[in-house]
C-alpha cells in the first residue's frame, strides 16, 4: 500500500505547487505541476488495479476510464493561459467535455454499487440553482452558453448524490465516498468563478486545484475496493 499512498501524497503536493505557480504567473511550471499531479492519480489507480485481490471487473474498468477522462480534461484546461483571451471560453468548454463524460461514468459506476436513497434526489438541483443564482446576481457571466453550464451543474448534483449514496452503504469503499462529489462541486464552481467571474482572487487557484485532486485521488484509492 505504500506506493499507493506515496502516489496520492505526491499528487496533492503537485496540485498545491500548481496553485502557487498559477498565482505567481509561472505558467509553464504550473502546467508541468498540474499534469504531473494528473499523471500521479492515474498511476495510483493503475497501481491499485494491479494489486487488487480480485480480478478486474467492469466497475474497475469504468473507474479507470473516468480517471483517464479527467486526465484528458486537465490537459485541455491546463492550456488556458497559452491561448489568446478570446479563445479561453472555447477551451474551457472543450476541456469540460471529457470531464462531463468522466462524471457520467462515475455516476453509472457508483449508482450500480448501492441501492438509491431516494431523499438524496434533493441534491440534484442544488448545483444548477447555485449557478442560476450566481448568473442572475451577475457574480459571473456565462454568456449564451449558460444553459449548457446549468446542465453541467445537474451532472455535478448527480455526482454528489451518487457518492453520498454509496457512502451511506458503509465499508471501506463507502468511507472513501463521503467527499468526492462535494469536492468536485467546490472545484468546478470555483473554476467558473475564476473563468467567468468579475472578481479574480488568489484563493481561486487553491479552491480549484486542491478539492479537484483530492477527489480524483479518493477515486483512485477506491479502485482497491470495487
Amino acid at each position: 500500500m505504500l506506493p499507493l499512498y506515496a502516489f496520492s501524497a505526491l499528487c496533492m503536493l503537485c496540485a498545491l505547487a500548481a496553485a502557487v505557480l498559477r498565482n505567481r504567473e509561472k505558467e509553464r511550471a504550473r502546467l508541468v505541476a498540474k499534469l504531473l499531479a494528473s499523471l500521479l492519480f492515474c498511476l495510483a489507480a493503475f497501481w491499485a488495479a494491479a494489486k487488487r485481490a480480485q480480478p478486474l471487473n467492469p466497475q474497475t474498468a469504468l473507474m479507470l476510464m473516468a480517471l483517464i477522462m479527467g486526465f484528458m480534461g486537465d490537459i485541455l484546461l491546463g492550456l488556458d493561459r497559452f491561448v489568446p483571451p478570446e479563445d479561453r471560453t472555447f477551451l474551457t468548454m472543450m476541456g469540460g467535455v471529457p470531464f462531463f463524460f468522466g462524471h457520467v461514468l462515475y455516476i453509472i459506476l457508483l449508482l450500480s454499487e448501492a441501492p438509491l436513497h431516494w431523499p438524496l434526489l434533493l441534491l440534484l438541483p442544488l448545483a444548477p440553482l447555485v449557478f442560476f443564482a450566481l448568473q442572475k446576481l451577475h457574480v459571473f457571466e456565462l454568456g449564451r452558453h449558460w444553459k449548457m453550464f446549468l446542465t453541467y451543474g445537474l451532472v455535478l448534483g448527480c455526482m454528489m448524490l451518487s457518492t453520498l449514496n454509496l457512502a451511506l452503504r458503509g465499508g471501506a469503499l463507502g468511507r472513501l465516498m463521503w467527499c468526492p462529489g462535494v469536492l468536485f462541486a467546490i472545484s468546478d464552481t470555483t473554476l467558473f468563478l475564476s473563468s467567468f467571474g468579475k472578481q479574480k482572487r488568489r484563493a481561486h487557484a487553491y479552491l480549484v486545484m486542491l478539492p479537484y485532486y483530492a477527489a480524483q485521488t479518493l477515486f483512485a484509492l477506491s479502485v482497491m475496493y470495487l
